[in-house]
């Protein structure tokens, strides 16, 4: 069974097989939509909605509905919601303009006024994993339908402020109908944003989150489940940076487990590198998700599905991370404004990952075929508008062909029945390429820039005087990540270990006996630390990280820093704890005003730990 792609342009949507260079012409429509099983195609235009059999290239069921601007599938694909913008009716009442179809026999099954209709709080229905239910968020409530009653009543969820939800993927416990859902809850007056997993067993009308995360600085949030349902990750974001440290806002990622018993395990996720999430993925088995995060050159961290870091893949001008199909192969991509580097890892058993290949091929979006051997490239309108076109490219980065269009609004891979395709590691073939150096996994050495007024001159290339690079940190060093030796746990980025305690004079020694060893060896004039892989936390990061990341430590140790960044990371520090003292005297000062219920016992925990931050302070001289 070959692999096909389906691309929209304005003219309509084209089937591309792969390896043959003449797409075929299918039908009209505003969306790529498919069955899971790739055989029908969801075609909406400006009078119906149509449903496209892909092989015959003839519409198998017509609904009736115009101006449809949204649509979307059930889990199962058993079910079409389709979404028009708001409207009237004939009695001057709200329309009903948000409904659901049967796609068997293309009948009306559900229908309601929706009076939002945007793309980023789509889809608005959630299913469950088998279509057996659906949840309708609404103004503090949670509306509960089930499938058995034919979606005719509602059973009635509160949860206070709630703006966004996310239903487990997984099947729903014993007794209950409905799998546990994560919900998110914005900041209200002063209290922090939270997430939390809720619990949909039982009637209860206001159920109690039995997983709970509270965080500041945050007007929105994307949940993401792994597959089997035992974790949650929360993407939080702020539109606007309260550090002034990027202008495109402040995002921070978290993490839930979904067993009760593990509630204390929800943390931030402890990234190694300050600065923006880009890109965060689970594995499709769910026991690994991919983190890309940090100023660039940014950093990619493997995680496990207990929010341990085990794998560093290094940094470099990246912002997107894709799994194939059976999580065996993962590609890493920097696209946008980025030169657009693709490099594709494999990842082993043993929780190694290696290189198989990097190519360098700019774009918008990229996807891995059904079969997992292929990874498409989509440069598409209106991000850019020339040289749209797909290429598709091998698991190890080989070009297999590219289809230009004069506009491409959107690609995408045919979806394949389950079970179609089984995971394959790396061919023989190309192994022992690799092993007999015939291979590479590099990718191909780029030509150096040379300014227009010394090519003239003959010059090839010039030598290098920056060092600071937005493609790699100098101190890079990728490789496993495992539990510290001898019960040692692992300090924050840019923190010094110090066996004796944390005394200042200790400190003092062991920053002569730091600066001694490298002056012993050879001679060699020490390296300067940059924002590096391990980056560094200042504020809450500190304290995020050093919760998060206690007992890991990389194999190879990072060099010590010289005396100015050991400076510098002082000076950094002490602005961090003055920044909290004057968090912590606002607090006092509306406690003094409203009284003790006006703060929230988060805001009392930071009152209390006032003697902590001074004593710091002092400790640093500041």
């Amino acid at each position: 069974m070959s692999c096909q792609i389906l691309g929209r342009t304005p003219e309509g949507i084209q089937l591309i097989t792969v390896g043959d260079p003449a797409p075929r012409e299918l039908c009209a429509g505003s969306s790529l939509l498919c069955t899971t099983d790739g055989s029908k195609l969801v075609a909406s235009g400006q009078a119906d909605v149509r449903l496209v059999d892909l092989g015959m290239a003839q519409p198998a069921v017509e609904i009736a509905e115009p101006g449809v601007v949204l649509t979307a599938l059930s889990s199962t694909g058993a079910f079409l919601v389709t979404c028009q913008r708001p409207g009237k009716a004939e009695d001057g009442s709200q329309a009903k303009n948000l409904k659901v179809w049967d796609l068997a026999s293309g009948s009306l099954v559900f229908s309601l006024a929706q009076k939002q209709v945007s793309k980023d709080a789509w889809p608005a229905l959630h299913w469950a994993h088998d279509d057996g239910a659906f949840v309708h968020c609404v103004t503090n409530t949670l509306h509960v339908y089930s499938r058995a009653d034919g979606f005719a009543t509602y059973r009635k969820v509160t949860i206070k402020g709630v703006t966004g939800v996310a239903l487990s993927p997984a099947p729903p416990p014993p007794g209950a109908s409905v799998a546990p859902l994560a919900a998110f809850i914005p900041e209200v007056k002063g209290a922090p944003a939270a997430a939390g997993i809720y619990p949909m067993g039982g009637d209860a009308p206001e159920p109690q989150p039995s997983v709970r995360k509270s965080f500041f600085r945050t007007n929105g949030a994307k949940l993401m489940w792994n597959s089997t349902g035992s974790a949650c990750l929360v993407l939080a974001y702020a539109d606007y940076d309260a550090t002034n440290q990027s202008y495109y806002g402040e995002q921070k990622l978290h993490y839930l487990p979904s067993d009760p018993a593990k509630a204390d395990e929800a943390v931030q996720v402890p990234l190694p590198k300050e600065g923006p999430v880009h890109d965060v993925q689970w594995a499709p088995a769910g026991d690994f998700f991919i983190a890309v995060a940090g100023f660039m050159p940014a950093k990619v961290t493997l995680f496990n599905a207990a929010c341990k870091p085990v794998y560093d893949l290094g940094s470099g001008p990246y912002n997107m991370v894709r799994w194939n199909p059976f999580g065996r192969f993962f590609a890493i991509a920097g696209f946008g404004n980025l030169p657009g580097e693709i490099v594709f890892y494999d990842r082993k058993a043993s929780g190694s990952c290696k290189q198989m290949g990097a190519v360098r091929s700019p774009a918008v979006s990229a996807e891995w075929s059904p079969d997992g051997r292929l990874l498409l490239t989509a440069t598409t309108a209106p991000r850019l508008r020339v040289d749209n076109n797909v290429k598709v490219f091998t698991y190890y980065g080989e070009q297999k062909g590219v289809y230009p269009f004069a506009t491409l609004l959107e690609a995408a891979w045919r979806p394949a029945p389950p079970g179609a395709f089984a995971d394959r590691p790396q061919s023989p073939e190309r192994l022992n390429a690799v092993a007999r150096g015939e291979a590479s996994t590099e990718a191909p050495a780029r030509p150096q820039y040379v300014p227009p007024h010394l090519r003239a001159a003959g010059v090839t290339a010039v030598a290098p005087s920056a060092k600071f690079s937005l493609a790699r940190d100098e101190d890079d060093k990728p490789g496993r990540i495992r539990a510290g030796a001898g019960g040692r746990s692992a300090l924050p980025p840019g923190a010094e270990f110090i066996a004796g305690g944390n005394t200042k004079a200790a400190s003092k020694n062991a920053k002569r006996r730091s600066r001694g060893k490298k002056g012993g060896a050879g001679g060699e004039e020490p390296s300067e630390d940059g924002e590096g892989g391990a980056g560094e936390a200042s504020g809450d990061g500190v304290d995020a990280a050093a919760a998060g990341v206690a007992g890991v430590s990389v194999q190879d140790a990072a060099p010590a820093p010289s005396p100015a960044n050991d400076e510098e990371s002082r000076q950094k520090r002490a602005r961090a704890l003055q920044k909290k003292l004057r968090q912590v005297q606002e607090l006092k000062d509306k406690r003094a005003a409203q009284g003790d219920n006006a703060l929230t016992p988060e805001q009392h925990e930071k009152l209390a730990g006032e003697a902590a931050l001074l004593a710091e302070l002092a400790e640093l001289g500041a």
